[in-house]
């Protein structure tokens, strides 16, 4: 076999090549005109689908670089590339590698992979194909295993792939669609861990970007992970000794494997230019079983090779490329298709189609900030958040001259305005505007994540970051003229505002107020008309919670926690000591989470039992000497906090040393009750103390026993004696103590 290869002088891939180098081109077309695969599928492109196919160069154009015929052939078109095959050894199992190697067609119909061994018979493609495994699989640093599939995952899986935008590209579950990427065999392919690695982050090993990266947690890769190998039932794979290794390492070379699975200028071995093939004919008609129609398209892009290609027909070669046309439209092509438009989903239904479709790309490069535009394609960014198709990333070096190319392509008459010369009287106008007294903006966009209806558009704080300055001046005189669907209402009807004793009526003044408002971000003030939404944070899954903030009596080294049976806590880590205690929902977090952290968290209740700020542990001389006096925030001396560790359940455990000696403080929560037991390392020093309670704030009083009352139906028992002193403090004594046991009782209303 490899001394068969090595007499072809060319070392093309393209079997007319081979023989045409041997025989006349007429025979040598007539030969590959046999019907070897003319019942396989032909290659699927996706983006064509929605691209205009009578155009016949343009569609053999995204053909030529889908084929990477330009991985062979020198031509202006961007070659697609092969996945990396370093670690194929982990990521497909060696039994499909092999079986697609000798016939890629018949394993994975619609493959864009050429058919590299059509000439050759049955037993010359199962060698050449297993010799070529052994060298991939020799080389990889990574075995191939199975792992058992999780059945409680499918249901989910299965809804997050026809949710999150997979449908777009791939056949959605009981239809099959002839424009749809195949996942034919995918269960005899991929183990569980790998599929779920490479749906994770999938321009790793294929960096041409036709699979992109749709954003998927691990969580949610292993999902959609299961869903697809549902009904897999593979065994593992037999152990091989890669005796062939050598002789597919040859075999991978020869037959130009390296043109597209390891592309680079420096190892590109071109064959002849386009523009010296003779464009009647085709060399691949057996290797990648083109339809008549592909022929033909393919035929036109050779013909119009020596055309220039500007921008706008770069855009649109990239967008079929990449099947940006499956969501977006832009001109006549592109946009949701009939049979998948029913994936295309809103967590807002308020907002209509817009809420759910792709925005259109018609005039986007007048519209967006390259920058932001760079972020967008190569980063996924949203600012469509109840859009639930996610905007992929498609890697830095599949669309980085995209932006610049929609920025040459489409363009807006600059439009004059006489701007606010006073930049506060420009903002505080802008804020009066955006207002639901004046225009209502709020009425229909977030600011700062909170609204004041339920339409909730696109945050208005973003708006500068993305939008061009001129762009915005356009669209705000007349939104239908961009969007004829939009709900965005026209406030300036024939160029005259709706509100004419702002700003003299000058329309280009107040919409330049407005802007010059959004441009402060969320530095700038709340309109009017918002409602700040309370973010509440509780236990659930019958685990506690932790948050550490700020809180009222503590100040900043608050740690507050949440516990199952509704009874929560804070604890001050500056003086080791309990801060408060309350009952119900753990609390609400918008002062903290809102304001960078500043402010305190709010317990959600008034019924919180606080204590009092100062050391939890003292020695004193006598029982008559005050109690050491701290502020709040103000750190005790002769402590350290360790930390904490947690249980099954969540529970922290806290730990610090007094006078040298560790404290293990642990609280266990069970319904109406916290039960907290301090543990100590070594017996407590004489004069030792433990105070609970002060009664100046608490009004403590003794019930029976070690047993006390407190405001809010607390009720506080004791494993020690406790001493009331002088009616003002209640405090334990822990001389020689190895622990103390304390609990908390909220008694029932």
């Amino acid at each position: 076999m490899i001394a068969k290869l090595q007499s072809d002088s060319t070392g093309y891939p393209c079997r007319l090549n081979r023989l045409t180098s041997l025989i006349p081109q007429g025979i040598a077309f007539a030969l590959l005109a046999l019907p070897f695969s003319l019942s396989l599928a032909n290659p699927v492109v996706s983006g064509l689908s929605a691209s205009n196919e009578n155009d016949l160069a343009f569609a053999g154009r995204v053909l030529l670089s889908e084929l990477s015929c330009t991985t062979c052939h020198q031509g202006h078109i961007e070659a697609k590339g092969g996945p990396v095959l370093d670690q194929v050894g982990g990521r497909i199992h060696p039994d499909y590698l092999e079986k697609f190697i000798a016939a890629p067609h018949t394993t994975k119909p619609g493959t864009s992979m050429p058919d590299l061994m059509s000439h050759m018979n049955e037993k010359e493609r199962t060698d050449a194909a297993g010799a070529i495994s052994d060298y991939l699989l020799k080389n990889s640093a990574i075995t191939f295993s199975l792992q058992p599939i999780e059945p409680e995952r499918v249901e989910n899986g299965r809804e997050l792939f026809h949710r999150v935008g997979c449908v777009a590209c791939h056949s959605p579950e009981k239809k099959d669609l002839a424009d749809s990427p195949p996942l034919q065999g995918i269960e005899t392919k991929y183990s569980l861990e790998s599929l779920t690695v490479f749906l994770k982050d999938p321009l790793e090993s294929r960096p041409s970007g036709r699979m992109p990266d749709m954003q998927l947690s691990h969580w949610e890769a292993l999902d959609i992970a299961n869903y697809l190998l549902r009904e897999q039932d593979l065994k593992s794979p037999e152990t091989r000794i890669f005796d062939r290794a050598s002789e597919g390492e040859v075999l991978f070379k020869k037959m130009g494997c390296m043109q597209c699975h390891q592309p680079s200028e420096a190892q590109a071995d071109y064959g002849r230019a386009f523009d010296k093939l003779d464009h009647s004919k085709s060399c691949t008609s057996a290797e990648y079983s083109l339809s008549p129609l592909q022929k033909k398209q393919i035929s036109a892009a050779l013909k119009a090779e020596a055309q220039e290609i500007d921008s706008s027909q770069r855009i649109l070669l990239t967008m079929a490329r990449l099947n940006c046309t499956a969501c977006h439209q832009r001109g006549e092509n592109g946009g949701p298709s009939a049979e998948r438009d029913e994936y295309f989903t809103t967590s807002n239904l308020n907002l209509g189609e817009q809420a759910r479709i792709p925005p259109s790309l018609k005039g986007v490069g007048a519209k967006l900030k390259q920058e932001w535009l760079q972020k967008v394609i190569t980063g996924g960014t949203s600012v469509r958040p109840y859009m639930n198709t996610r905007m992929p990333k498609f890697g830095i070096k599949n669309i980085e001259k995209l932006p610049s190319q929609f920025a040459e392509t489409d363009s807006l008459p600059p439009l004059e305005f006489e701007r606010v010369k006073d930049a506060k009287l420009a903002r505080e106008t802008g804020q009066q505007l955006a207002g639901d007294k004046n225009l209502s903006c709020v009425a229909c966009h977030t600011y700062k994540g909170e609204s004041a209806t339920t339409l909730n558009g696109v945050e208005l704080t973003s708006m500068t970051q993305r939008l061009q300055e001129n762009w915005f001046h356009h669209y705000m005189r007349n939104p239908q003229q961009f969007h004829p669907t939009t709900i965005m209402p026209g406030f300036w009807p024939g160029g005259k505002p709706t509100r004419p004793e702002i700003l003299d009526g000058n329309t280009g003044k107040q919409i330049d107020a407005i802007w010059q408002y959004l441009s402060r971000g969320k530095e700038g003030r709340t309109p009017s008309g918002i409602r700040r939404k309370p973010l509440y944070y509780s236990s659930s899954n019958g685990e506690a919670v932790m948050l550490r903030r700020q809180y009222r009596g503590i100040g900043k080294r608050g740690i507050g926690v949440g516990y199952p049976a509704k009874i929560n806590l804070s604890f001050d880590a500056g003086q080791l000591r309990l801060g408060s205690i309350w009952k119900g929902e753990f609390g609400e977090m918008s002062g903290v989470w809102r304001s960078q952290g500043s402010g305190n968290v709010n317990e959600n209740t008034r019924e919180v039992v606080r204590f009092p700020t100062g050391p939890a542990f003292a020695q004193l001389p006598s029982e008559d000497t005050p109690w050491p006096t701290l502020e709040e925030g103000e750190k005790a001396e002769g402590f350290q906090f360790l930390g904490y560790s947690l249980d099954t359940k969540q529970r922290p455990e806290f730990r610090y040393t007094y006078a040298g000696i560790e404290v293990r403080d642990y609280f266990v929560d069970s319904p109406g009750q916290l039960t907290r037991k301090l543990t100590f390392a070594e017996p407590m020093p004489q004069n030792t103390y433990f105070r609970i309670a002060n009664d100046e704030q608490l009004q403590a009083h003794q019930t029976e026993g070690n047993s006390f009352k407190f405001p809010h139906g607390l009720k506080i028992e004791l494993s020690r004696k406790g001493n009331v002193r002088k009616g003002t403090e209640l405090i334990v004594p822990l001389e020689k103590a190895s622990e103390l046991s304390i609990k908390y009782q909220f008694e029932s209303e």
